[in-house]
């Protein structure tokens, strides 16, 4: 009987050691964490320069988040010491919640929404119209669609010529869309390229230098 119970006493502890269930260093590293980053280097290593915590109005207001930092007239966070410091909005690169990522370009920040090796946005910003009525925002005149490289950081305009460009890094791709017979059926395509492209090669953090 003694017996018995020492196997079964082994076969438990077998069960919920680590090597039969998850623990911290078997789960899978989330891209991007949660945080602002202050330069694409940052971004793409997965290390951010501030923390939720460090830009929260309150502990006790659990539902404060980064996009409403992000608006706030004076982007204020807490440093290491305690200290209540300012951003400037373009020393900003970004930040990330949630699997969201905004990045910010002419002082404000866009909503990247296809994240990816190469991520596409739309870049707008508001025109004020009139002096004396209330203000009346028309984004249509002032909004660019842009990609983003995510091998260099660089930002492209989304155009057939700059596409075709990035997709010779995959000869399949590249010569695919090439064979595409006229410019209007390039263009029908170019985001459903940027789709494949980005389920060949997933996005995840680069290798801190």
């Amino acid at each position: 009987m003694k017996n018995y119970l020492k196997l079964f006493v082994v076969i438990l502890s077998l069960l919920v050691s680590p090597a039969f269930g998850q623990d911290d260093t078997t789960k899978t590293f989330k891209y991007p964490p949660d945080g602002v980053y202050y330069t694409f280097s940052a971004f793409r290593n997965g290390k951010p320069d501030l923390l939720k915590e460090q830009v929260a109005k309150s502990a006790y207001d659990p539902e404060y988040t980064l996009k409403k930092w992000s608006n706030t007239e004076f982007l204020n966070y807490t440093d290491a010491s305690g200290a209540r410091r300012s951003l400037n909005r373009d020393s900003v690169w970004g930040f990330a919640e949630n699997g969201v990522v905004h990045v910010c370009l002419g002082n404000k920040f866009h909503r990247i929404s296809l994240l990816g090796q190469l991520s596409y946005f739309l870049e707008s910003y508001p025109v004020i119209k009139g002096n004396m009525a209330p203000v009346v925002t028309d984004t249509r005149a002032t909004s660019y669609y842009r990609l983003l490289d995510m091998e260099t950081g660089d930002f492209y305009d989304y155009s057939i010529d700059n596409l075709q460009t990035l997709l010779e890094r995959d000869e399949v791709l590249y010569n695919e869309f090439v064979a595409l017979e006229t410019p209007k059926l390039k263009r029908k395509k170019m985001y459903s390229f940027v789709e494949r492209y980005n389920n060949l090669y997933p996005l995840r953090a680069a290798e801190t230098p």
